[in-house]
């Protein structure tokens, strides 16, 4: 059965009353497209519809979709959103038995590195170590949002507060170390960081 049989079939069936339609019994066989007809047309209207019902980014936007509320969140409902990310550290990092990740002299860290800068954010806690910008040294929390540019911190303030990447240095701990990423390795979304070549390796901090 072809594409257009099978949108013909599925049209002919919706125009019988919903609790008839089991019992509908549409062969194939019988079914001849005509051109110019009034059901291709509206077929044809059909699927333009659906096709047109995928918001794209620019729409996505304008929508608000890609926002926070600034006021309305707790720092606690997050925590289960860092229970998660955690997890999904030990798997993507490949840790060991509880949680200890390579040394630096380990021949796996570089790699291990490279994973750890890849790696989704959303979840993770994050603390700014540095910034050219002084007010924002010290501010850490949650990362609720991971975009391009800016990193969206959860604090136990219940403050939500947006973080440029590339103009500042972070603190993360995973396992028994805590790192210095650099938010420059970060500028770009987690989508396509994950595939991105990574050229450097993060140095841990203690």
């Amino acid at each position: 059965m072809d594409h257009a049989t099978s949108d013909l079939k599925e049209f002919i069936t919706d125009l019988v009353i919903p609790h008839q339609r089991c019992n509908v019994n549409i062969i194939p066989d019988h079914i001849t497209m005509l051109e110019g007809t009034k059901i291709k047309k509206q077929l044809s209207r059909k699927r333009r519809a659906h096709k047109s019902s995928t918001l794209n980014r620019r729409e996505y936007a304008a929508l608000g979709l890609n926002t926070l509320p600034t006021k309305q969140m707790k720092y606690e409902e997050a925590l289960p959103l860092h229970q998660l990310w955690k997890g999904y550290v030990r798997e993507h990092l490949e840790l060991r038995e509880g949680g200890q990740v390579p040394q630096v002299h380990d021949a796996r860290y570089e790699e291990f590195s490279r994973k750890l800068v890849k790696m989704d954010l959303h979840g993770a806690k994050l603390k700014v170590l540095q910034s050219k910008c002084s007010t924002l040294e010290g501010l850490a929390g949650i990362c609720v949002m991971d975009t391009k540019n800016v990193l969206k911190l959860l604090g136990k303030d219940h403050r939500l507060r947006t973080i440029p990447k590339s103009e500042c240095v972070f603190g993360l701990k995973v396992g028994n170390m805590e790192f210095t990423i650099f938010g420059q390795h970060l500028n770009i979304r987690p989508a396509e960081r994950s595939v991105k070549k990574i050229k450097s390796f993060v140095q841990p901090f203690m």
